[in-house]
């Protein structure tokens, strides 16, 4: 008498192929969404050295930095919508609504001066160098080709 299997082992084979193949496809597309490295920047001819994490969050909320800090003001960089994400992601800790929401209390509440954003890489970069003590974020790729930006750190 032969002995039946209650599950043929073609079956097993095919879903494990399955999972391996799901998993290696995440992993994949987790690496190519993190490709993208952000950098915090400012002109040049800025004397601004690194800052706390801490304080990058603050000033792009609109509050003054822990004890002195040469930054005068934030630019939102809004020419590379995936960095903008990430920067939001990984150093606001909010959503794009969430962000918004919070600048628009400031400003309502506490009277805060609006943060200015800019939507064309070239028009930031003139900012900047007529603006020197002010910071902003951009792709890694972006900063390494404009000789007129200083990189000040790594921000993800």
């Amino acid at each position: 008498m032969k002995k039946q299997n209650s599950i043929p082992f073609k079956f097993i084979l095919n879903h494990l192929l399955i999972v391996a193949l799901l998993f290696s496809s995440t992993a994949s597309l987790s690496s190519q969404s993190n490709k993208l490295h952000g950098v915090l920047v400012t002109s040049k001819q800025s004397d601004i050295t690194e800052l706390k994490r801490k304080d990058i969050r603050r000033i792009f909320l609109g509050i003054k930095p822990m004890g002195n800090s040469p930054v005068n003001k934030p630019v939102l960089n809004l020419s590379n919508q995936k960095a903008y994400s990430l920067f939001l992601k990984n150093i606001m800790f909010l959503t794009e609504t969430g962000y918004k929401r919070k600048l628009i209390k400031r400003v309502f509440r506490q009277g805060a001066d609006e943060i200015h954003s800019i939507e064309s890489s070239n028009n930031l970069i003139k900012y900047l160098n007529t603006h020197p003590n002010d910071i902003s974020f951009m792709s890694k790729e972006d900063a390494l080709k404009n000789p007129d930006v200083k990189i000040i750190q790594a921000l993800w």
